[in-house]
């Protein structure tokens, strides 16, 4: 029997609780929203890999730099086709300077429009749109 089509389930599920007409599509994410998706997913495994680095340091006694070394100049490299170099530097700043930073209130301040603007910068949503909002 073939696979149900996972719009009929859905379709299906909602009838069954609420007798109603439903109209369900597909919508595909523009381009811009994959790549929103992508960088918040390279910078959340770039802070895992940080953090597992830290735990064998600390935990475990083996340091682990020199072999991660060249993938990380890869993914430097991929960013700078990427991104600006301002841009970089901000990518930079969150990853490795802000972010271990326990006392750091989650905030930066940025020049837009000639006028200091301070802005979330906690996560790496917030490091999206400071990137494409404040900084080109």
């Amino acid at each position: 029997m073939p696979a149900k089509k996972p719009i009929t389930v859905i379709r299906k599920s909602l009838i069954s609780l609420h007798k109603a007409g439903y109209r369900i599509r597909k919508i595909t994410p523009d381009q811009d929203m994959i790549n929103q998706q992508a960088f918040i997913r390279i910078l959340e495994n770039l802070k895992k890999i940080e953090d597992r680095r830290d735990f064998m340091v600390e935990e475990i006694g083996m340091d682990v730099t020199l072999y991660e070394e060249t993938f990380f100049s890869v993914i430097e490299d991929l960013f700078k086709l990427t991104f600006t170099k301002d841009q970089l530097a901000l990518i930079q700043m969150y990853l490795y300077q802000l972010h271990p930073d326990k006392d750091w209130d989650g905030t930066i301040t940025v020049q837009h429009n000639k006028k200091e603007v301070v802005v979330n910068f906690r996560t790496p949503t917030d490091v999206w749109n400071v990137l494409t909002n404040y900084s080109k």
